[in-house]
């Protein structure tokens, strides 16, 4: 009996062992899955968090130089008498003109290209 009692033993520490790597291996897994799916989300962050800030500093860059040239003020000086309202409406009005040449170009275009 003695043998039957060890063969269980035996079969019961394995069953044990294999359970235990088993769940070993699930969280091991749960783990790296995290870790994946962070590093693919924090990845994604910073790209697109790169990118605003490149969109945002192209786009700071752009608006301060059309402050700066309106009226010939030279960057990082203040102008005459103008305002900051009166800078950032000349400022709007340029972009609305470029916006209203870039869609005449546009429109332009897309007749030509409906000829041929």
């Amino acid at each position: 009996m003695g043998d039957l009692g060890d063969m269980i033993d035996r079969e019961f520490q394995l069953r044990e062992a294999q359970e235990q790597r088993r769940l070993e291996e699930h969280e091991y897994q749960s783990i790296r899955l995290e870790l994946v799916i962070g590093y693919r989300q924090t990845l994604a962050d910073l790209q697109t968090g790169n990118r605003r800030a490149e969109k945002k500093a192209k786009w700071r860059k752009t608006i301060g130089e059309m402050l700066h040239m309106t009226k010939g003020v030279a960057p990082g000086k203040v102008g005459g008498q103008e305002t900051e309202e009166e800078k950032i409406s000349i400022v709007i009005d340029q972009l609305n003109k470029d916006i209203l040449v870039s869609t005449k170009n546009l429109s332009r275009s897309m007749d030509l290209l409906c000829h041929f």
